[in-house]
């Protein structure tokens, strides 16, 4: 059965920096070729950050001069700066640039080829709920997200060998976009602060379609995803992107009317080429 159209595929070469638009691409297991390829490490705490800690990274862009290769290591990206200078992300002048402008000092990692260890990351445990609840975008007062449909060895298996948050594949419908716009019109629903990796302009007009396609398999292209869980959201949604401004009602919004949720999490069951343009098919 039909359910809409691809209207926009993301990459993001680096975590939490700004990605580049697909015209087409291949979807694999382990997501696009080169998404996530990058992240932070932060020295001092010995882990991947991404912008929930370091806000300034939604500030930076980056892009591959050369494409990816399907299970090979990260080849560079090209970073740029919010004075407009660019780094290849494997220089020798990338750390310290990024080290001034996050205020700690910090180095970039790469990933390997496919099935190798990935660099470890700065966790939650030991924080404080105040902390929590800043990282999560969330007030006192507030429910905390929902996130007991992974477990942490699930999580833990999930992120091995790569710097995705959790599954490869993030969806996200228009029409969730446009539903939100209704609801909290003073707002501005620009995709970019959700960071999707497919932007679908789904046939259904009203609600968030995605959430009755979990545990659904989709064809997308000539590809096949699985659609596994919603998508929690936390406080780089509210954060100024590319002249979207900051915006704390963002998730005032998602707290009060989706439990945190915008958007969908998707594993890759079958590899293959999708389009912008192409049809996807509920199976």
């Amino acid at each position: 059965m039909r359910i809409g159209t691809i209207s926009q595929l993301w990459r993001y070469p680096v975590k939490s920096m700004g990605g580049e638009r697909l015209e087409s691409a291949l979807l694999t297991r382990r997501g696009f070729p080169g998404d996530r390829g990058w992240a932070v490490y932060d020295e001092t705490r010995e882990g991947i950050a991404g912008a929930k800690r370091l806000p300034p990274l939604r500030g930076l862009r980056a892009r591959y001069p050369a494409e990816p290769v399907a299970g090979g290591a990260s080849p560079p990206a090209e970073i740029t700066f919010p004075d407009g200078t660019t780094h290849p992300s494997d220089s020798d002048a990338v750390a310290p640039r990024l080290s001034e402008l996050l205020g700690r000092p910090v180095s970039l990692r790469a990933l390997g080829p496919a099935g190798s260890e990935s660099a470890p990351r700065w966790t939650t445990a030991g924080e404080s709920e105040e902390t929590l609840r800043e990282l999560n975008g969330v007030l006192p007062g507030e429910t905390m997200p929902d996130f007991s449909e992974i477990s942490p060895e699930r999580l833990r298996l999930l992120r091995r060998g790569n710097f995705f948050d959790a599954f490869p594949t993030h969806l996200l419908t228009r029409t969730t976009l446009h539903t939100l716009a209704r609801l909290a019109p003073g707002i501005d629903w620009d995709e970019r602060r959700f960071r999707p990796n497919v932007l679908m302009d789904a046939d259904a007009a009203h609600g968030y379609p995605e959430m009755d396609w979990i545990s659904r398999r989709i064809a997308i292209g000539s590809a096949v995803i699985e659609v596994a869980m919603g998508c929690p959201r936390c406080v780089m949604v509210t954060q100024p992107v590319d002249g979207v401004p900051a915006d704390a009602r963002v998730m005032r919004t998602l707290v009060r009317e989706t439990k945190h949720i915008a958007g969908v999490y998707a594993g890759v069951v079958e590899e293959g080429t999708v389009r912008v343009g192409d049809e996807m098919r509920l199976l």
